[in-house]
């Protein structure tokens, strides 16, 4: 391990990168045999939920709590980092045991990137973006005790945020179309069916 990262563990073996990544892609996948933040897909799982919430660099430090509680409630000892874009001279993977001080350094490590965290089959997925949202998507059980509430009214501070952001502002059409995706047609879709929250159409 480089002494560059203190806790984390670089994954830089293209084969171990591909295969971890071929696990997210049962469900994120993006543009061919890839993950590109510009063609986002998500794959719905028979009783998953999906739900985006606000955050900058992604985890705050409330965040990185209750993201450690809600990991280990659910019996995960490993969390898997995989790039959400092209990156030059930076791991494109990290597996890291959960703890406090791992998921610290990676969001002081990664707060920049785009990246999606998993652990297990995947058991869950959170997507952290650099649209000012993570997207996090699982259980109903997981979701909500990361959240730390319910569901609708995660949607509606979504919506607030979305509204916030000027008519001009290209993210502002971004958020919105998140927004309408996951809240209204989600719902609607049968496992194994996909749907494309971006690029903005």
């Amino acid at each position: 391990m480089s002494e560059e990262w203190k806790f984390l563990k670089p994954i830089f073996n293209y084969e171990e990168v591909t295969k971890l990544r071929e696990t997210l892609n049962k469900i994120v996948i993006g543009s061919g045999s890839t993950v590109e933040p510009s063609k986002l897909n998500i794959i719905k799982q028979s009783d998953w939920i999906t739900i985006p919430t606000e955050s900058r660099d992604h985890f705050s430090e409330e965040d990185e709590i209750k993201l450690l509680q809600a990991v280990l409630q659910h019996e995960n000892q490993e969390i898997v980092a995989i790039a959400f874009e092209p990156l030059k001279a930076f791991p494109l993977a990290f597996v890291f045991p959960a703890t406090a001080e791992t998921i610290a350094e990676f969001n002081h490590e990664c707060g920049h990137f785009w990246f999606a965290l998993y652990a297990g089959e995947p058991d869950w997925v959170i997507i952290c973006t650099k649209l000012d949202f993570l997207m996090i998507t699982g259980k109903h059980s997981f979701v909500s005790q990361f959240l730390g509430y319910e569901i609708q009214p995660a949607f509606a501070d979504f919506y607030e945020l979305a509204l916030s952001y000027s008519d001009d502002d290209p993210e502002k059409k971004s958020l919105l179309q998140v927004y309408n995706l996951l809240s209204r047609e989600y719902p609607k879709i049968n496992p194994g069916e996909i749907i494309q929250l971006l690029p903005v159409s």
